[in-house]
């Protein structure tokens, strides 16, 4: 092998289709316009050369859109871009030619931007007018994929006519599978290049640059100045690396109305940029809460971060950043925080409301009470921005209430390992906890005892005011004790006998609808009456003490006036307790001994009814023919039975009940 072809073996070859085909950039609606944007952001790169300082009073570009047969409403198929900058110079055609060339990585720049054109069109032409030397000069030439070398049909000569100084771009048509992705509306593209050219329209350092679709064109100056109602720039230091020490980045707050909206989905984003594009977008509604704001309700937040930091990290697609996802998120935290500042205002109209919807669910669900005394500050720790409605603020407060109880629970475990200081302190803390957590599970009870009277109320009057139909029994008796239900079935918050008397709401043996053989010893008693006229049948019920007395209750239908001496309710109810007395003892459903019943046990019998006219001329004949001291109602005493009689209307029981609650109600607010 001789020496030239050794060389010729030994030399680097360079794929330009591989390089194109590994290019990050899949299509899809996030990367359609990414060669739009190189091709604006070269543009904006030669004017800047040309105007330097002047650029935004001399620089100019200008974006054409063309459509497939260039129907106003028909796919984009390509773009135009023209600038009045400094143009390919041989020193700018030197770098062209140059896959990543360094040379305008002072700006940022990676030197891959052109080959975006190569991965989302068939065909790219440019031609370029530029002085060298003092000569007018015209370049033009293709470039694409179609032959080994991508630069194709390339002349280069002095201008025939005075032509002025400036570059065209001419890309066109898309790849199908990019078209399919390009917005077809002009005000669209235009929001998308405002939102990716926003570093420069931010700092007020852009040159002139205008989208033209048809007869139709928008200024993005313009199209942004006057979207725009506030503005403010916090200049932040954040350490995300203790060996390279703190850095400084600015974090630019803008107010844009709705019409400019970037991308389709979200209201408020934050942007991360790196050389003066944007590489990153955030959404943040989650995180705010918000939705439009703005004194007109009509704006979304913007929010540029920018910094020489990011400037060293953007990847060369500029689609992200190159340093970790922790130090990501610590960015992304820090300029949040700052967001919430500048959106200060509206976002304490979300706290408020948040405030007063968890105190509306405290008072319905005052298990939470612990939580009210410092509302306002619970809320701002604990709820996010975007938790605001009743079902979202009462799952949060369970979930509080949860880690709060395990909190209190590991606590209590490691007090064994705790030094007698540390328990001391520890036992206070969680007394105090525990003292809390009380509260709120008393104050829920006592709503649940509202709740139940308000309903008992309104079930004692018509349920159809038309016919004067009165609530079948069936409903009355559900809300006191459930139909055929036992004490073995039941707790003590699962029925509501403390509406008759407090001191039932803690006994420990009852039984509702059931025969007498079934839980009286040595009783064979089938008394059940038919389904129809459930009230007929009683509930009994005893203490804890072997002294308390055996207690019956008897309800009548509401609104039942047909009572006569063959259905006295005091005789029925007396019938009861010689049931009772018939057997021995009471017993459980697994027949173990309860309580013996024998002549000394007494009985307190009450029946619950309206007190229509022919109920009260039985009572008067009864037994217990005796006025209450209220004048509401009527008792009297059976001395063969051992048993007092006490005839109550509905309406007493209910409002006595409220009256023995009155004070846990009214302390609850709930009055």
């Amino acid at each position: 092998m001789d020496p030239a072809q050794a060389a010729v073996e030994a030399s680097f070859l360079f794929d330009l289709t591989g390089r194109v085909r590994n290019l990050g950039l899949p299509a899809n609606s996030a990367n359609a316009l990414v060669p739009l944007f190189e091709a604006v952001s070269n543009a904006i790169h030669a004017v800047e050369s040309r105007w330097g300082e002047k650029v935004g009073d001399f620089g100019e570009v200008k974006i054409v859109i063309r459509r497939r047969n260039d129907e106003i409403d028909s796919n984009v198929v390509g773009f135009t871009i023209l600038d009045n900058g400094i143009g390919l110079t041989e020193e700018n055609w030197n770098s062209f030619r140059t896959s990543d060339s360094p040379h305008k990585q002072m700006r940022g720049g990676k030197g891959v931007g052109r080959l975006s054109w190569l991965k989302a069109f068939e065909n790219c032409r440019i031609v370029s007018i530029f002085n060298e030397s003092g000569t007018i000069m015209q370049r033009d030439f293709l470039f694409n994929l179609k032959q080994i070398n991508p630069i194709q049909n390339h002349s280069i000569k002095p201008s025939a006519e005075k032509l002025l100084v400036g570059t065209k771009v001419f890309l066109d048509p898309f790849f199908t599978n990019f078209e399919v992705y390009c917005p077809k509306k002009l005000s669209t593209i235009a929001a998308k290049l405002v939102g990716h050219f926003l570093p420069y329209l931010a700092v007020d350092k852009c040159p002139k640059i205008v989208v033209e679709d048809g007869l139709e064109s928008i200024e993005l100056r313009a199209y942004y100045g006057e979207n725009q109602t506030r503005n403010t720039i916090d200049i932040v230091t954040v350490t995300l690396n203790e060996n390279d020490g703190p850095e400084q980045f600015f974090i630019h707050h803008t107010l844009l109305r709705k019409q400019l909206k970037f991308l389709d989905s979200g209201l408020h984003w934050m942007f991360f940029a790196g050389n003066q594009r944007v590489a990153r977008q955030d959404t943040i509604d989650g995180q705010l809460g918000l939705r439009y704001v703005g004194e007109a309700g009509d704006c979304v937040y913007i929010g540029l971060i920018t910094g020489s930091f990011l400037d060293k990290h953007v990847n060369q697609e500029r689609t992200n950043f190159t340093f970790s996802n922790d130090i990501q998120a610590e960015l992304h935290k820090t300029a949040l925080s700052y967001t919430k500042a500048f959106l200060n205002e509206y976002i304490q109209r979300i706290r408020d409301q948040q405030i007063a919807t968890a105190d509306r669910v405290i008072r319905e669900n005052p298990q939470f009470l612990p939580f009210r005394d410092r509302l306002d500050t619970f809320v701002s720790e604990n709820f996010s921005l975007n938790t605001q409605g009743e079902e979202e603020i009462y799952v949060e407060l369970s979930r509080r209430k949860l880690r709060a109880k395990r909190r209190i629970d590991g606590q209590i475990r490691s007090l064994s390992s705790d030094s007698h200081q540390r328990i001391d302190a520890s036992v206070q803390e969680i007394t105090k906890a525990l003292n809390d957590e009380k509260k709120g599970s008393l104050a829920e009870y006592v709503v649940r005892r509202k709740a139940i009277l308000e309903l008992l109320d309104s079930s004692l009057g018509y349920e159809d005011p038309i016919t004067r139909k009165y609530f079948r029994e069936e409903a009355i008796h559900g809300l006191i004790v459930p139909l055929r239900s036992d004490s073995e079935e039941l707790d003590y918050t699962q029925h509501n006998l403390w509406i008759l008397d407090d001191r039932l709401a803690f006994y420990t043996f009852f039984r509702s609808d059931r025969q007498g053989k079934d839980f009286i010893q040595d009783s064979d008693s089938k008394k059940e009456p038919d389904l129809s006229v459930v009230f007929e049948n009683a509930l009994a019920m005893r203490g804890e003490s072997q002294d308390e007395p055996i207690i019956i209750v008897e309800f009548k239908r509401p609104g039942r006036d047909d009572f006569t001496g063959n259905t006295n309710p005091v005789a029925q109810i007396l019938d009861y307790v010689d049931i009772f007395r018939s057997g021995s003892a009471i017993k459980d459903n697994k027949g173990n001994l309860i309580r013996r019943i024998n002549m000394s046990t007494r009985f307190v019998c009450y029946i619950v009814a309206d007190f229509t006219n022919t109920l009260i001329k039985v009572a008067r004949s009864s037994i217990a023919n005796h006025p209450t001291a209220d004048g509401r109602g009527y008792f009297g005493t059976s001395i063969p039975h051992n048993a007092t009689v006490e005839i109550l209307p509905y309406e007493k029981i209910v409002s006595d009940a409220k009256i023995r609650n009155e004070a846990f109600f009214r302390q609850l607010g709930l009055l």
